[in-house]
C-alpha cells in the first residue's frame, strides 16, 4: 500500500529479487520506473473495491507504506478481507500512535498478525548495514519469516517492546540529530557561506556536516524529516533542549567561562561509553 512512494518501491525491488510476487496499491496513477510489481492497480485502501479486496484475499503479507491516518483507516477496511494468520504491517518513522491503534483494533481481527517496523534509513541508502525497529503486537510464523526476510537483505532487526519506548529513543536519534544538521545548514546559509572557499580549508568535522547535509538535501524527502519532527510526541521536548543546549554553551563563551566550556565537551565521553562497549565505533577524525 503506498506502492508509488520510497519505501513501495524499495520493497517492491528487493522482494521480486527474493522471488515473492509483489503486488502494488497506490492512489497514484502509476509506479515509479524502477519500481517491480509484478501488477499494480490505482486505487483507493481505505475505500477497497473488488480490485482492491481480491488482492487482499490472496495476500500473506501487506505492507503499508501510508501515512499514519491512512494507515489505520487501510487496516480497518482491508483487516476484514485479510486470510488468516496474514500479517498486516507498517513502516511508519513515529510508533507511539500507529502502536496504540494496533492494540485497540488487535481483538476485532483476531485472525491476523500485527507487526510494525521501522527501517531507520532513506529508502534510496537501501536495506545494507542499516537498522530496522521491530515492535510485535501479535506476531508468528508470518512476522518471523519477514523479519528473516529483512535480515537477509542485510539490515539489522532491533526489537523494542513499545511504540513509546522507541519513540523516545528516535526522539534523540533522529529528532534531536536532525534538528541539529537541519540548524547548521540554516546556519550557514544566514552566514553567507562560501562552500567553494571553505572547501578548501576544511577540516574532518565541518566535512562530515557538510556531508550529512548534502545527503539530506539530495535524496529530497523533507516530508520526512518534517513527518519526524511534528509527529513525534517527544518532539517539543528535545527541542526545547535543543535551545537549552544552546543557551548554555553560548553561556560559557561570551562570559569566558573556560572551565564550563570544557566540561560540557567532556561530559560526552561517560554519555557515549555505553554505545563505546557495544561497538568498536571508529573516529573519521
Amino acid at each position: 500500500l503506498g506502492a508509488s512512494g520510497g519505501f513501495g518501491t524499495l520493497f517492491s525491488q528487493v522482494l521480486s529479487k527474493s522471488g515473492i510476487k509483489v503486488r502494488g496499491i497506490s492512489r497514484k496513477g502509476s509506479p515509479r520506473s524502477d519500481a517491480c510489481f509484478n501488477d499494480y492497480l490505482s486505487a483507493d485502501p481505505c475505500d477497497p473495491k473488488d480490485a482492491v479486496i481480491e488482492r487482499v484475499r490472496s495476500a500473506s503479507v501487506i505492507i503499508s507504506c501510508l501515512p499514519p491516518g491512512p494507515c489505520v483507516r487501510a487496516l480497518e477496511a482491508l483487516a476484514p478481507h485479510m486470510a488468516s494468520g496474514a500479517l498486516f504491517t507498517d513502516v511508519l518513522s513515529v510508533k507511539s500512535g500507529i502502536c496504540s491503534a494496533y492494540s485497540e483494533l488487535k481483538d476485532k481481527y483476531p485472525h491476523i498478525e500485527l507487526l510494525s517496523v521501522h527501517p531507520m534509513f532513506a529508502p534510496a541508502a537501501g536495506w545494507q548495514g542499516q537498522n530496522t525497529v521491530s515492535i510485535h503486537i501479535r506476531t508468528a510464523g508470518r512476522s518471523k519469516a519477514f523479519e528473516a526476510l529483512i535480515e537477509s537483505w542485510g539490515s539489522t532487526i532491533v526489537p523494542m517492546e513499545s511504540g513509546e519506548l522507541h519513540d523516545r529513543v528516535t526522539s534523540a536519534v533522529q529528532n534531536a540529530t536532525h534538528a541539529a544538521l537541519i540548524t547548521f545548514g540554516l546556519t550557514l546559509k544566514k552566514m553567507g557561506y562560501d562552500a567553494g572557499l571553505a572547501k578548501k580549508i576544511s577540516t574532518p568535522p565541518h566535512r562530515a556536516m557538510i556531508a550529512v547535509i548534502q545527503r539530506m538535501a539530495s535524496i529530497n524527502e523533507p516530508d520526512t524529516y518534517w513527518d519526524i519532527q511534528t509527529e513525534n510526541p517527544n518532539a517539543a521536548s528535545t527541542w526545547q533542549h535543543l535551545q537549552e543546549a544552546v543557551e548554555e554553551v553560548r553561556g560559557a563563551v561570551e562570559e569566558k567561562r573556560r572551565d564550563a566550556f570544557c566540561n560540557i565537551i567532556a561530559d560526552f565521553k561517560p554519555l557515549l561509553e555505553a554505545a563505546n562497549a557495544e561497538s568498536s565505533c571508529e573516529s573519521p577524525y
